[in-house]
């Protein structure tokens, strides 16, 4: 159905009308921004989104196991299943593909619609009109590509989605500010420039272009009409039975009462009657009567003479006459021109049918194409609204069509539904008898005029709206009508027709969230306490096709300020229209289009359902893509991020923020004999299966490397909460995942364009020295003091303006030092995993020196990574209690935890690699001895007594170590000197007493 642009003779468009349709600033920006969102959206998430549509919503598992059985397995028989799954799958595919393609087509003309206009200036209704236009077009070109051998319900279904866009448009041209503003100044002259000679043409003519509200029935009138002209079957094949059974034959086109004008002239010929066949005559009705009932026929065939007479016809007449009155009603439900009605009937020789149509009235050529001829002609035969009335209540007439045709021509509501088999044919008789009301209003007002000639303005009947929807309403609830309102789109229909906006969005909207709670999908995004709703609401939400329907003119209303009032107290229900949309791009795999429409969304909702959303986008290319969009769409970027974050995790930071946090497990576990026990890390203590929990929550903060410099604070927070999580968790693995995925030094570079790694701005100065140093055993390099400290902080890092790199550093302090303690964590792990291969391999000398060699460079980094941990400040300046609390206790646990850790590995390396690592461990507990941190983290923890069990240990083999020295052994180095003061003589008189030394 072509859009229809009101012509004020004829009530439907001319193609040149349609051709001339407004552009304006809507298209300015076709070849830039549409050609940047068209590169934005790749076929490879349409390909994504056709197989998550195949693999979640279309259920087949049985089927596909039994053809994948018959495809793969040996000996191949013949059955019906093999070559099989190819074609089950195919139409499937195809289906996602157009899906996901309408989907993008839509996206596209929406994001050309600049909304940011005031709702009075008549470019935004242009471009308004513009993109309908565009909808319209998408789905007729998805029409013509449907195949014809699909079912009839689709095939309607869609071909009602294009009309559906039509009647939009051609509503809302209705309402644009031009013609409502042409409408008003016609409504102070257009009545002042008609006389006594005006034609009935005319007369209509200032009538449409005085009354707004009389445009927009006559939209609907002619919308209606075309759709029962395009869908219903041709009137030949709906009358084929009543054809039959009144035994004209085929190609027989002489019409009227043949069986019966054939008794009448039977009697003539009995009685010798050359003058008409009187009724009255004696014995008439004894001999004239029907055979199959006896009844009286009619002795006169003028079109009343059953009325008049009492009679009746032939049976065959009868049916005849049933036919030709259902072919008038069909004529006038189906819009059909003069010329054409006029042809019908002449050629069955029944032209007195045409004249009665068109109720009598002058003949207009210009009018021969128009549907409105019997309404034009009422201006001049006013005396043929009452003879209609009267014919259409008359009891004698019992054939419901004989009396809706009377109904129709008389703007009888009443009379005109007792014809009506469908909600349009309902709409189709209030809306014509609104429409003569309306303009017999205006006759009136003309005839006012002819006799008082200084009234010139005329006023038009307040809108119907109340008693349009009180009719919707009714049909709705009417059982011959209920089931059709609950078919696809039809709810859209009326309420575009009766302008109920507010009711239905609203209802809609709560029917989504009804929908969403009902299927589980997408129930996260919509708030429960918003799901009660009407059935015929919850069947079309439940379709996507009317869902996508209902989100655009939604925004497109929205756009031009039809649902302020609704919107202002019923928003969050409004919008569960826009986020079960983009619930269902989400679901196609279409991530890119929804910022589109998540821009259309206030800032706090939005931030929450993409937060619920992005979640789910795994690769870096296709996030990239996002925020572009994001960006384009001039979100809150950094806000959403932060809703990624707090949604994928708000439960474990809920807990983050208790009071009684777990104590968090512990890294090591007893090791060795009981005379050398020493502690060792877990085995496997950072590998495993990664939880789809803990994939979701490292995914929520790798979109940290999207925010800004003045948005570093709130990501520095997000990364330091998950390390805290995890730590408290003791979920080691999850810790692994973060460490890999979300670097401080990636992350910050990505975001910010500087490595925050390195407080100072500076990195750290890689060991220069030569290769012979580094393959000396015997030579230890010591573990690099922290640089200068600071004072504490005079005000919180995470609101410090500035974004400078040092400002940017200081945010970044307790990430950087979480992810050095989990760094510390990681290598102590791998060095104990290089350890036990060793250990386990100490008889074959080939595998011996890889792995001696692998525990050199484990070593290495342990100490690297170990050395922020004995800085004093570490894990010691808070951002806010609730920091300081939760860093205690991690710092008291987990820093005794590594140095004791580490405490083992130098002990371990001091017996395997060099006794030059037993000194250190002497190093470390003087260290632990002077740095305040480490001793109070010992005594909090309450570890002190492990520590000097340890050290206990370390002291007797390196006393041990010592005695092996002879004229052949190494001399021990360090970068202080010698080892000469830990050079004792050592006489073993039996097991050392641990538990003494505590």
């Amino acid at each position: 159905m072509a859009p229809i642009t009101r012509s004020s003779v004829h009530g439907r468009a001319l193609e040149s009308e349609r051709s001339g349709s407004h552009e304006s600033s809507y298209t300015a920006g076709e070849n830039g921004e549409d050609q940047e969102m068209a590169d934005d959206y790749d076929d490879e998430s349409a390909a994504e989104g056709a197989k998550f549509l195949i693999t979640t919503v279309i259920r087949l598992p049985n089927i596909l196991t039994l053809l994948l059985y018959h495809t793969n397995s040996g000996p191949r028989h013949q059955s019906p299943y093999q070559f099989s799954a190819q074609d089950i799958l195919r139409p499937l595919q195809d289906t996602a593909d157009r899906v996901s393609r309408q989907a993008e087509e839509f996206a596209k003309q929406l994001d050309k619609f600049n909304i940011n206009r005031e709702t009075t200036d008549q470019s935004l209704w242009d471009d308004a009109l513009v993109l309908l236009e565009r909808f319209s077009a998408i789905t007729r070109t998805r029409l013509q590509k449907t195949a014809v051998d699909d079912s009839d319900g689709q095939l309607n279904k869609i071909r009602l989605e294009e009309d559906l866009w039509v009647l939009a448009r051609n509503l809302l041209a209705c309402n644009s500010p031009e013609t409502v503003n042409n409408a008003q100044i016609a409504q102070e002259s257009r009545l002042g420039d008609l006389h006594q000679y005006s034609s009935n043409t005319e007369l209509w003519t200032a009538f449409l272009d005085s009354d707004a509200v009389a445009q927009e029935y006559e939209t609907i009138l002619s919308w209606l009409q075309d759709r029962a002209a395009e869908t219903t079957e041709p009137i030949e094949d709906l009358l084929h039975s009543l054809t039959e059974k009144s035994e004209r034959g085929n190609g027989v086109w002489s019409a009227g009462p043949i069986y019966t004008q054939a008794a009448i002239k039977q009697q003539k010929r009995t009685r010798v009657w050359s003058k008409p066949l009187d009724p009255t005559a004696p014995g008439l009705k004894r001999t004239h009567v029907r055979p199959s009932d006896n009844k009286s026929l009619v002795a006169q065939l003028d079109p009343d003479s059953r009325t008049r007479e009492s009679a009746v016809l032939q049976n065959q007449d009868e049916f005849h006459e049933q036919a030709a009155w259902q072919t008038c009603w069909e004529m006038l439900r189906r819009g059909q021109t003069a010329a054409d009605i006029q042809s019908w009937w002449a050629q069955r020789k029944e032209v007195w049918r045409y004249e009665a149509l068109r109720c009598c009235g002058q003949k207009a050529s210009e009018m021969a194409e128009s549907p409105w001829l019997r309404i034009l002609n009422l201006a001049t035969n006013p005396e043929w609204v009452d003879r209609c009335k009267a014919l259409a209540h008359n009891p004698a007439i019992v054939d419901r069509y004989q009396k809706a045709v009377y109904g129709i021509l008389c703007g009888d509501d009443d009379v005109s539904r007792l014809a009506s088999e469908t909600i349009d044919d309902y709409l189709f008789a209030l809306f014509n008898a609104l429409l003569i009301e309306r303009y017999q209003h205006y006759i009136q007002a003309y005839r006012n005029k002819l006799t008082e000639p200084a009234a010139i303005a005329y006023r038009p009947q307040p809108d119907s709206h109340d008693n349009i929807r009180q009719h919707v309403s009714r049909v709705q609830s009417d059982q011959a009508t209920k089931s059709e309102s609950h078919v696809p789109h039809k709810v859209i229909e009326m309420a575009m027709v009766s302008k109920d906006y507010d009711a239905f969005f609203l209802s809609m909207g709560r029917a989504a969230a009804h929908v969403a709670h009902a299927t589980g999908q997408g129930f996260e995004m919509i708030d429960p306490s918003t799901a009660e709703s009407n059935e015929v609401s919850q069947v079309n939400a439940q379709d996507h096709d009317s869902a996508r329907i209902v989100v655009h003119v939604q925004l497109i209303l929205q756009a031009l300020g039809f649902l302020d009032s609704v919107y202002m107290d019923h928003e969050y229900e409004m919008e569960n229209n826009i986020v079960s949309y983009i619930n269902f791009l989400q679901s196609i795999g279409r991530f890119q289009l929804i910022p589109l429409y998540a821009s259309r969304l206030s800032d706090k909702r939005a931030q929450h359902v993409l937060g619920s959303i992005l979640i789910k986008v795994k690769e870096s290319k296709e996030r990239d893509t996002i925020v572009k969009l994001m960006k384009k769409e001039d979100l809150n970027l950094p806000e959403i991020i932060m809703g990624i974050f707090s949604l994928a995790n708000i439960d474990d930071l809920r807990k983050l923020q208790h009071k009684d946090l777990p104590t968090p497990p512990r890294i090591t576990i007893p090791g060795g004999t009981a005379k050398f026990a020493v502690l060792r890390v877990k085995p496997q203590l950072m590998t495993g299966n990664v939880s789809e929990a803990v994939e979701n929550a490292v995914r929520s903060v790798e979109w940290c490397r999207y925010v800004d410099a003045e948005s570093w604070g709130g990501a520095a927070w997000c990364v330091s909460s998950l390390y805290k999580i995890f730590l408290f968790q003791g979920d080691f693995v999850a810790l692994r995942q973060l460490l890999d995925r979300v670097s401080l030094s990636e992350i910050s570079l990505a975001a910010v364009g500087m490595n925050l790694n390195f407080a100072d701005g500076e990195p750290l100065i890689e060991n220069g020295g030569d290769e012979d140093e580094e393959m000396d055993e015997d030579r230890v390099q010591p573990m690099s003091p922290s640089r200068k400290r600071r004072d504490p902080l005079a005000e919180h890092p995470l609101t410090r303006s500035g974004t400078d790199r040092e400002t940017l550093a200081f945010k970044s302090l307790i990430w950087r030092q979480l992810e050095q303690l989990a760094t510390a964590i990681d290598t102590l792990d791998i060095f104990q995993e290089t350890a036990d291969n060793l250990e386990a391999n100490r008889s074959n000398p080939t595998l011996l020196r890889t792995y001696k060699r692998d525990l050199k460079k484990a070593l290495d980094d342990v100490r690297t990574a170990i050395a922020p941990l004995l800085d004093n400040d570490f894990l010691s300046q808070p951002q806010d209690n609730s920091d300081e609390y939760q860093l205690r206790v991690i710092r008291n646990h987990y820093i005794p935890e590594c140095i004791l850790a580490y405490n083992s590995v130098l002990w371990f390396a001091g017996h395997f690699v060099s006794r030059a690592w037993l000194v250190e461990c002497m190093e470390l507990a003087q260290r632990v001895a002077e740095v305040p941190m480490l001793t109070n983290a010992f005594v909090e923890g309450k570890r002190m007594k492990e520590l000097v069990r340890a050290f206990a240990v370390d002291s007797e083999a390196l006393l041990q170590a010592n005695e092996q020295s002879g004229p052949k052994a190494k001399k021990m180095k360090t970068e202080k000197g010698n080892s000469d003061i830990w050079k004792v003589s050592w006489k073993e008189q039996g097991p050392i007493d641990l538990e003494a030394l505590d």
